[in-house]
């Protein structure tokens, strides 16, 4: 394994990946900590490129990485310097993206599947990829105004779970109707109100879980061709629950 020092030139292009657009050009993504770091070295999914640590934590990132990846050191003021946390945690990585194809889904399909539409907290995002993957969730599908997943504010949240789940992104209502009705899948639309309890649903069966923007829940479109809405009861004054708490009330109960 080799260990190098970190240039001005690889800071500024390390920086660089912390925009979109960037990210995607390059094919690549920034993930930090030792959780990440853990989960990566045990998957395929999104391979390690190369691995950025301070001089503290040096020795624990070598025990840890194949000997064929570039390690490179530098003070924890450069660290720091490049990294998106408040408090960097020692170590930051650059994967390079899986990419998978929703008809993939087609050969394999699971039982439960999670559809996700116009979410756009990326915190939100990364407590849904945890959550999901807690309950045994490894796929996720996204609409097409979705936040960005490899958004580091959502890696942060997956707690490693980015690392285990595929992810389909750019899945319009069309699609995902169209694979529903070909696939045998029951879609359960999460609505505010005026759906059966989360305890009355229909547990046996295909089913696409769909939960809708933080502010406006689900499209009329995707609420219009559900065959099932469901609405988690509450007797307290606020307006709506969190999203992903909704996520992780409704897996729970289909989990049971």
């Amino acid at each position: 394994m080799g260990v190098f020092q970190l240039s001005k030139g690889h800071r500024t292009w390390v920086r660089s990946l912390h925009r979109k657009k960037i990210r995607e050009k390059e094919g690549v993504f920034v993930a930090e900590g030792f959780n990440a770091l853990e989960a990566a070295t045990q998957t395929t999914r999104h391979p390690i490129v190369e691995v950025m640590t301070d001089r503290d934590h040096l020795e624990a990132v070598v025990d840890i990485l194949p000997d064929d990846l570039p390690v490179y050191e530098c003070s924890p003021s450069v660290l720091a310097e490049i990294s998106t946390e408040k408090t960097p945690q020692g170590v930051m990585m650059i994967c390079r993206r899986g990419e998978v194809a929703f008809s993939d889904l087609d050969g394999a399909p699971p039982d439960t599947l999670l559809y996700l539409d116009r979410v756009s907290d990326p915190g939100n995002l990364g407590t849904i990829l945890r959550t999901s993957s807690w309950f045994g969730i490894s796929q996720l599908i996204l609409s097409p105004s979705c936040v960005d997943p490899f958004n580091t504010k959502a890696i942060r949240a997956s707690a490693g779970a980015i690392f285990t789940t595929d992810i389909y992104q750019s899945v319009n209502s069309e699609q995902i109707r169209g694979f529903a009705e070909r696939m045998g899948y029951r879609l359960v639309a999460m609505v505010p109100r005026g759906g059966i309890p989360p305890g009355e649903m229909k547990k046996t069966g295909r089913k696409i879980v769909m939960l809708g923007q933080e502010a406006d829940g689900l499209s009329e479109e995707l609420t219009g061709c559900a065959d099932q809405l469901v609405s988690i009861p509450g007797q307290g004054d606020v307006e709506s629950l969190n999203l992903s708490v909704a996520a992780a009330i409704i897996l729970y109960e289909i989990a049971k």
